[in-house]
């Protein structure tokens, strides 16, 4: 592979990868509104959901750090 391809390569990898972890951060930013209850859950359906929810945004943050460390792996030495 000639070296302006893999630099090319690389570049795609970089954006990439800030793109994810800014989509990271702001899923992690997001779940911590529903580490502490604002409001008192008196009502059962507001708590499922927000737990719902919660797990969602766990979920979402898990994939993006598989995905992260996949493209890392994918051009270690750059």
């Amino acid at each position: 592979m000639s070296d302006t391809n893999y630099q090319i390569l690389i570049q795609m990898k970089n954006i990439i990868l800030d793109y994810f972890e800014g989509e990271k951060r702001i899923n992690e930013e997001a779940l911590k509104a529903y580490a502490e209850p604002i409001i008192t859950d008196t009502n059962s359906e507001i708590r499922v959901m927000r737990e719902r929810e919660a797990i969602k945004l766990r979920d979402r943050i898990t994939e993006l750090s598989r995905h992260i460390e996949v493209i890392k792996r994918m051009f270690p030495n750059a």
